[in-house]
């Protein structure tokens, strides 16, 4: 039964992988994020003291190695893919050892890969699903060497994303409690000689955070970076969209679809809890793991799930598939000796499943997206749309995976006119522009987050010995979003209105007016394109250069250039 287990998971796995890649049409500007860390790692420089590391090492790690193999973005697309194939093979399995049902483990994978998780979430998918199944392994065969594969692994998570490594902690430290409950000293020694692993094991990643940035710093980096979701808390519930609009549920949208999956959640936590309450056997060998999949279920409620809900709720996929999957397996057989209280259980378990499945069908498009892999146009021409989309993502400019509208011309511009030597920078958040145009990225920030992150004196002070130490010839200054940079970063600003001066200007898609600046001290040696932007720079002065090619333009000098002599 096993074999056939893993035989269908593996199965699973593939056509999640397959349904996944064929779908591929771009990547959201979210994750490019990791692809200009990634890139930073490849151009040579070192995390925390080359530029900030946001505590994802391992997530950026992993697409630095798949660059260095096979750049462009394609290559980030298929490794995604791959590993959220994996998260769906090991639901698969986990779920169907939790309710002893290979029918209900194929249902939670099929559930958790039509939730359509974002490609960058791969992460947040695939720790919990395989911390739970090394639990289900040392439930079976308790050991020191499984205790040292669950620290491993939860060392492994922390790598991907500190965060995850506590969730993994915390659900395997519950496993264990549970196992040897009863038994003290067992219980003590087990939890002991898995915090004493997973201690020993991250010391080479200490040592290096020490060696790299020290041990404050880089706390500190990790929580001015958290800042940045901190207003996407959930103070309050999300409401329905729907019941402020006239039309009533004829107004229903994928923001009310997320909404109530948000809800389903919360009613899956509070249903398995009373269900893990009232079990009369506690001491079974799946206990551990249920336990563990529900302290990870809430930390994930709590703490991973915030807005937009209709792009985060599927952050919870892999918990919400193998918890429901449980919830249903276990009502299901309390029904069967006719439990009035599990009857009626089971029949709203069954109705909140149904409505679950239809929203999470409209959240996530996947009746179009069954169109767009067209498969029933045969083979032949799935093949070809797969390598239609392998070729668009593996020859630069790579034009198609732009995450919104037309690839600016701005980022041609950045390639063809700075050296791979150079630095670039960008004052507001678009670390896409850095992949895209193979270019490092300054001041140690592949974004800035105003208002909130990074803007102390030392943070600051930090970006401008960096910048002083760079060669960053071109900045890109977003106008209209001026003041709020300014506001935030005030040292930062009054530095680059100092050192350079203004020499073009573009609109990016949102509307916003970009000025593009080039430092005072180099000179262009050329012109790039109809606008006439400078190219190629040497190191005399560049300000009166600047101002004689705008000369004859009709485009207004943008604001920085007041700051000229």
């Amino acid at each position: 039964m096993r074999r056939l287990t893993w035989t269908v998971a593996i199965a699973l796995g593939f056509v999640a992988f397959g349904f996944r890649l064929i779908d591929v049409r771009d990547l959201s500007n979210d994750h490019y994020m990791h692809l200009a860390w990634a890139q930073q790692v490849l151009f040579g420089e070192v995390p925390g003291r080359d530029f900030v590391d946001p505590g994802l090492p391992g997530m950026y790690a992993l697409s630095a190695i798949v660059q260095w193999l096979s750049p462009g973005p394609f290559s980030e697309a298929a490794l995604s893919c791959a590993l959220l194939g994996v998260a769906a093979a090991i639901t698969c399995v986990v779920a169907a050892d939790l309710t002893g049902s290979l029918f209900f483990g194929v249902l939670a994978a099929i559930f958790e890969i039509l939730l359509y998780p974002r490609l960058y979430s791969y992460p947040k998918i695939l720790v919990p699903a395989v911390a739970l199944l090394l639990i289900q392994q040392y439930v079976r065969r308790p050991g020191r060497r499984e205790i040292v594969l669950m620290a491993a692994w939860a060392d492994i998570a922390v790598l991907l994303r500190h965060d995850l490594g506590i969730y993994a902690a915390v659900g395997t430290g519950v496993a264990l409690a549970w196992t040897h409950w009863g038994d003290i000293r067992h219980a003590v020694r087990a939890l002991a000689e898995f915090a004493a692993a997973v201690t020993s094991l991250m010391v080479p990643y200490v040592a290096f955070v020490q060696w790299a940035e020290g041990l404050p710093q880089h706390v500190h980096q990790a929580l001015e970076f958290a800042k940045r979701e901190a207003h996407q808390r959930f103070l309050t519930p999300p409401p329905f969209a729907f019941i402020s609009d006239p039309r009533g549920l004829a107004a229903w949208s994928k923001v009310d679809s997320a909404v109530f999956l948000f809800y389903a959640a919360h009613l899956l936590a509070i249903g398995a809890l009373a269900l893990i309450v009232t079990r009369r056997e506690t001491r079974t060998e799946r206990s551990p793991a249920i336990g563990a999949a529900f302290a990870m279920f809430v930390l994930y409620l709590v703490v991973v799930l915030r807005h937009p809900i209709d792009s985060r709720i599927q952050d919870v996929a892999a918990l919400l598939a193998i918890l429901g999957a449980w919830v249903l397996n276990d009502l299901l057989h309390r029904s069967a000796h006719r439990s009035v209280a599990a009857i009626a259980g089971l029949v709203l378990a069954v109705a909140v499943t149904a409505v679950s499945v239809a929203s999470l069908w409209d959240l996530g498009n996947i009746g179009l997206r069954l169109q767009e892999t067209r498969v029933t146009d045969g083979v032949d021409t799935m093949r070809r749309t797969l390598e239609g989309t392998k070729e668009a993502g593996t020859e630069w400019p790579w034009p198609r995976f732009w995450p919104a509208g037309e690839l600016p011309e701005a980022v041609r511009y950045l390639n063809a006119c700075t050296s791979a030597d150079d630095e670039v920078l960008l004052t507001w958040a678009a670390p896409e522009y850095y992949y895209f145009a193979r270019r490092r990225f300054g001041a140690g920030h592949a974004l800035f987050l105003p208002p909130d992150a990074f803007t102390s004196r030392d943070d600051q002070d930090l970006m401008l010995a960096r910048m002083r130490a760079e060669r960053i010839p071109v900045i890109l200054i977003n106008e209209t979003r001026a003041k709020e940079f300014a506001d935030a970063y005030g040292e930062v600003d009054r530095y680059l209105r100092q050192e350079y001066a203004a020499a073009g200007r573009f609109q990016i898609r949102d509307g916003s007016e970009i000025s593009i600046a080039i430092r005072r001290d180099l000179k262009p040696e050329r012109t790039y394109g109809a606008e006439r932007w400078p190219c190629g720079f040497d190191s005399r002065a560049a300000s009166k250069t600047a101002s004689i090619m705008l000369e004859g333009s009709a485009m207004p000098l943008p604001a920085m250039s007041n700051a000229v002599p």
